[in-house]
């Protein structure tokens, strides 16, 4: 603390002290003085040792609550914790490591074919005269070709749009953060499954809403618990994956999302749906939960997760009222979405190119998730054939973090559930395992064989 009372002696008249404490810890924090999950002082502490008044240092504690690096538990105290977009590259690799089967980060399984087919496009472009695709930065929602085309893909996912509903984005994260940003603020309560994609988790921090998950069965959302919740507070929106959550894999029924979609109409909560996976289910499981609900959905999906990783383009579709909102938001972001990337994606889905290599993905993920089954079967908690990932448990006498480590020092990484799990979540006893390793299958067989002979393995007495 002494730290931070010489931070407060040498405040300038009329600075406000609060705000000094709050850079004061918050430099702490970044700098990994304070570690994650360490508590901190009592404020009756803290304002008898600066010589403060203790409602300074409460609110001090609460902005550095609302800015997502401290979290305050009733009878419990203050404790570090750091953004999970600060940590979340310490559970998912940000760079592949030499000797390493990455089994951490969720992508498709990448080929010659792939090679192909972008080199056939690149010579395409690259002898046409008229490519106003390079030089063009309007309209800000994208091409009207290019929209079109959107309305062709998500067509095929279930849902008919109109293309003035569509904006082009930079992939779906960029989808979710617009339709986010377009309804949520500090004031706001936003839910989502119990366990969720971890950029959810960092939006909540960014733009300063409370997130909240939600309970969770083999179906997704359990419909009671959003109930129960719209029902005692007031719920801005909910953002949830029904089609192969991130990271459990569960497919939600088409009746519950009927009943999700009842749910949110009766209490007026919006819907952000997430559907990056749906291109990869071969048959339509069910429509989107925005097919129902349509007023107040917002829907997007990419290709990045089913057609070629690089491919960054997006399909928010969002609810007419709203419409002139999030593209103005789109317009401060980013401007618009990159109508070269956006061109490209546009021939493959008229020409029949993206088709080709969704058929292509699933064949390849099928493989790998076979795989699966057979090495881990006996502990597989969640898994779809054409999903890009399994949740596998673990064995009781393994804790999480040491199994994560017993498989690093064999050269295999997986990510454990910290960055999918929502504050008031119960950390599960799983890993996520992303079957599309940038490795042969052979290298990715053995790595399965390596993991069942670890989970069958006692911890060693001095971890790793």
């Amino acid at each position: 603390m002494e730290k931070w009372k010489a931070a407060l002696e040498i405040a300038r008249s009329g600075e406000s002290k609060y705000k000094i404490l709050v850079q004061a810890i918050a430099d702490d924090i970044e700098q990994g003085l304070l570690a994650n999950d360490q508590r901190l002082p009592a404020q009756r502490n803290v304002a008898d040792a600066m010589g403060i008044s203790v409602q300074t240092v409460t609110n001090a504690y609460k902005e550095l609550e609302r800015q997502g690096l401290v979290r305050c538990e009733v009878g419990r105290g203050s404790f570090v914790s750091r953004r999970m977009s600060d940590r979340v590259a310490t559970y998912i690799l940000d760079s592949p490591e030499r000797a390493l089967v990455d089994f951490s980060i969720a992508r498709i399984l990448h080929t010659r074919e792939h090679d192909q087919v972008w080199r056939d496009t690149c010579r395409e472009l690259s002898s046409e005269e008229d490519q106003p695709w390079i030089h063009a930065f309007r309209p800000i929602a994208g091409f009207e070709s290019h929209r079109e085309a959107a309305m062709q893909w998500i067509s095929r996912l279930g849902l008919r749009v109109e293309r003035d509903d569509i904006l082009i984005t930079n992939g779906a994260a960029h989808a979710i953060f617009l339709a986010l940003a377009s309804l949520a603020g500090p004031d706001d309560v936003v839910l989502c499954e119990g366990r969720t994609d971890h950029g959810v988790i960092g939006n909540s921090q960014v733009l300063g809403f409370t997130l909240k998950g939600l309970e969770m069965d083999r179906h997704g959302i359990d419909p009671e618990h959003f109930e129960d919740m719209c029902s005692n507070e007031r719920i801005t929106a909910l953002v949830c994956t029904p089609n192969l959550n991130n990271p459990t894999t569960t497919l939600m029924p088409d009746s519950r999302r009927r009943e999700i979609a009842e749910i949110a109409r009766r209490f007026g909560v919006h819907i952000i749906e997430d559907d990056v996976y749906g291109p990869l289910l071969e048959e339509r499981h069910a429509p989107p939960i925005s097919h129902y609900l349509p007023e107040l959905s917002f829907y997007c999906t990419s290709m990045t997760k089913s057609v070629l990783t690089g491919l960054r383009v997006g399909y928010l579709v969002m609810p007419k009222r709203l419409a002139l909102r999030t593209e103005s938001i789109l317009r401060v972001n980013s401007w618009m979405g990159t109508p070269m990337v956006s061109e490209i994606a546009t021939r493959w889905i008229r020409d029949g190119r993206a088709d080709t290599l969704l058929r292509l993905q699933r064949q390849l993920l099928s493989v790998r998730q076979a795989m699966v089954s057979e090495y881990l079967g006996e502990f597989v908690l969640g898994q779809h054939p054409h999903a890009l990932n399994a949740w596998v448990g673990i064995p009781p006498h393994w804790e999480v973090d040491s199994l994560v480590r017993a498989l690093r020092h064999r050269h295999i990484a997986v990510t454990p559930p910290d960055p999918f799990t929502v504050r008031g979540t119960p950390k599960a006893r799983a890993v996520r395992v992303c079957v599309g390793a940038e490795c042969s299958d052979e290298d990715a067989r053995e790595a399965l064989i390596n993991m069942r002979e670890i989970f069958g393995q006692y911890p060693r007495i001095h971890d790793f």
